[in-house]
């Protein structure tokens, strides 16, 4: 009967950790070192599966390998229908221990114990920001039984009005030299979209109080809720949505009476971008509004009427 031969060890211990210190001293010795950014998620479209939105609030100095030693890949600069385009690529590794003892145990990745796609590479030495396309796990396979390394696909950063704010110079100038825009409320203009029980308390003999805090809004948001015969939550009313948030708040629900059995309610709540105040890029309110027909006009454009139709 053919198979392996068990009197031949293929994953000891000992020569697990050889391997994976060999591994490591060869990224000090032959690496360049890097900034690892990741992206914090701040309003994420569930359908589309982007944040337009998000934010770069972290840098984490590690050492990487570049694959790529004679140049960079990619097409390089060339002209599209959109104009200039600057396409460079690279392929980076990083062993996994010194990720998760740099990077990962802080908890910053929005899936965690690996490399995000997304997440951003700021590499001091050309002054390039690459973003993370692709994470190989499995590259090289399983050598002694484990894996040592992760390997990343990279592309130069498309900059889309991400908020950039890591505390090193050299990478937050990107937001200042990128940016289409310096007014603030392009993207810190964000209200409450919604509210969601996570726990409806017990014992309550009125309905308690709700307040927001964070996200620095220009308007704070106010809801109200409901009991029912036992205490507990059964809806809630959001009373303003306010305006101006640049992150999402937190939700305080007022503790019940002291009793046996008695339980607080908590809640969450989401954000949304209000896309018909945000500087001068969308005035959809205010071109609907300034439309409206005069005396002699029989022709206006609205939500109902997007043609302006007799």
């Amino acid at each position: 009967m053919a198979g392996r031969n068990t009197y031949i060890s293929q994953g000891v211990a000992s020569e697990q950790n050889l391997i994976e210190s060999l591994i490591i001293e060869s990224l000090k010795i032959y690496g360049q070192n890097v900034f690892y950014i990741p992206r914090t998620q701040v309003a994420k479209d569930e359908i589309l599966g982007e944040d337009p939105l998000s934010k770069f609030e972290h840098a984490f100095p590690i050492e990487m390998y570049f694959e790529n030693v004679d140049n960079l890949g990619g097409q390089g600069p060339f002209i599209q229908k959109f104009g200039l385009f600057n396409e460079l690529s690279a392929t980076l590794v990083v062993a996994r221990s010194r990720w998760q003892e740099l990077v990962g145990q802080h908890g910053n990745t929005f899936v965690p114990a690996r490399p995000n796609e997304g997440d951003l590479i700021y590499f001091p030495l050309t002054k390039g920001l690459f973003e993370i396309k692709f994470v190989q796990h499995q590259d090289p396979f399983y050598q002694l039984g484990k894996l040592y390394t992760f390997k990343m696909e990279v592309e130069l950063f498309q900059y889309a009005s991400e908020k950039i704010d890591t505390g090193v110079a050299d990478i937050d100038k990107f937001e200042e030299l990128k940016t289409f825009s310096a007014d603030p409320a392009v993207t810190e203009n964000m209200f409450v979209d919604s509210i969601t029980i996570t726990n409806v308390g017990k014992g309550y003999a009125t309905a308690p109080l709700m307040t927001f805090s964070g996200g620095t809004p220009s308007t704070p948001a106010t809801a109200t809720c409901t009991i029912d015969s036992e205490g507990r939550i059964n809806a809630v009313n959001i009373t303003n949505v306010g305006n101006g948030y640049n992150a999402i708040p937190t939700i305080v629900i007022d503790a019940p009476p002291s009793g046996a059995g008695n339980v607080q309610a908590a809640a969450t709540a989401t954000i949304k971008l209000n896309v018909d105040k945000q500087g001068g890029y969308a005035d959809n309110l205010e071109l609907e509004t300034e439309r409206q027909p005069t005396t002699n006009e029989k022709v206006a454009w609205s939500e109902d009427n997007p043609f302006g139709e007799f």
